[in-house]
């Protein structure tokens, strides 16, 4: 039985989009030291807005997959792969195929990112999350997708553990998180449990940037399958106006918390607050246009996004740039990204759609 839309996750999805180019292209004109005055959208009392967005968006994976997936049984685990391969790779591969002929050319060498094992990174679309550790062959997207690939493949078992131990699964997530966020106080405990020993044991040896550990990762997808089963409760007013106590008080008074937690909380509010205005938003029918096609085509977004800007801004970078001016970029900028990604997307399930017409042989 089809389950009734949220038209939350359409806003959440659109607005964390939007948020993210912004914060990717306001981050350019430092990487690219251009003059002037221009739109800075990066940075808030706690931290960076990049983190609490990237955040938000594994709290809507979250609830989305829990809401539409919620009595997936062991049967429907191959074909939730399935269909979430079909939903990421073919699109992926297209435009690292085209980014990666385009670099190579540039470079003057197919073997840009090192040696040919390197090749499978790209091949899994963690090239990204990975590329701490070293040169690959990363052209598009950046760590998240990596990130969410891992999750997906994870996902029937922490449904599992959500729907059969949701307390004691909660309660021990939460605590890994807050011992992989501030390490200090993991480090001087002694090695008596088996809990103590496999936290010490990742952090000394999976060396992912804190803000990209799946510790991290998974509490927002989980705050987000929480926040999604326990909506009658959550999203109300009262809820929602602590909600928007929280987000004004972490985006305008400094805490001195760190970043990764500072995100986890603004990102909990956020997604409250936009959960419970997201009718009344709607309502109008220009915004509930715009929003229905960032949304749409969201992914293809998330893809052509970084090599857009760094294409345009390398142009750009000899201006001298004032607000009115950078606004005025950054609307070409998006409508461009807007339309690559509605080509991409829309080519991409043409694709797919001739490969599932072709007759098979006899």
């Amino acid at each position: 039985m089809k389950k009734e839309k949220q038209p939350s996750f359409d806003l959440i999805r659109a607005v964390s989009t939007f948020v993210i180019v912004l914060f990717h292209f306001s981050y350019s004109f430092v990487e690219y030291s251009v003059q002037g005055n221009y739109i800075f959208i990066m940075l808030y009392a706690n931290g960076t807005w990049g983190s609490v967005f990237v955040a938000l968006f594994f709290m809507l994976s979250g609830a989305s997959l829990i809401y539409n997936h919620e009595d997936m049984t062991l049967k429907d685990v191959p074909r939730f792969y399935f269909r979430r391969f079909l939903a990421i790779f073919p699109m992926f591969y297209i435009v690292w195929i085209i980014v990666y002929i385009s670099n190579s050319r540039l470079l003057g060498t197919w073997h840009w990112g090192g040696p040919n094992k390197n090749y499978l990174l790209s091949l899994f679309g963690v090239d990204g999350y990975f590329m701490h550790h070293g040169m690959n062959y990363y052209c598009i997207g950046e760590w998240f997708l990596g990130a969410i690939i891992m999750i997906y493949l994870l996902f029937p078992l922490l449904k599992f553990l959500f729907m059969k131990f949701r307390i004691p699964s909660t309660i021990l997530l939460t605590a890994v998180y807050i011992f992989n966020v501030y390490r200090h106080l993991l480090s001087s405990a002694p090695d008596k449990n088996l809990f103590i020993v496999l936290v010490k044991y990742y952090n000394s040896h999976i060396t992912v940037p804190d803000a990209r550990s799946l510790w991290t990762c998974i509490m927002a997808f989980w705050i987000g399958m929480l926040i999604i089963t326990y909506r009658d409760i959550l999203i109300k007013k009262w809820p929602a106006l602590a909600a928007l106590v929280v987000f004004l008080i972490m985006t305008f008074i400094n805490l001195n918390l760190n970043d990764i937690f500072s995100a986890t909380i603004c990102a909990t509010a956020l997604y409250i607050l936009f959960s419970f205005c997201s009718e009344r938003i709607l309502r109008i029918k220009a915004v509930r246009w715009l929003v229905n096609l960032i949304s749409r085509y969201s992914y293809g977004i998330f893809l052509v996004h970084h090599v857009t800007i760094y294409y345009f801004m390398k142009r750009f970078c000899s201006i001298t740039f004032n607000i009115p001016l950078s606004i005025l970029v950054f609307v070409f900028v998006f409508a461009v990204i807007i339309l690559l990604s509605i080509i991409l997307t829309e080519f991409t399930n043409l694709l797919l759609r001739r490969v599932r017409t072709v007759p098979k042989s006899s």
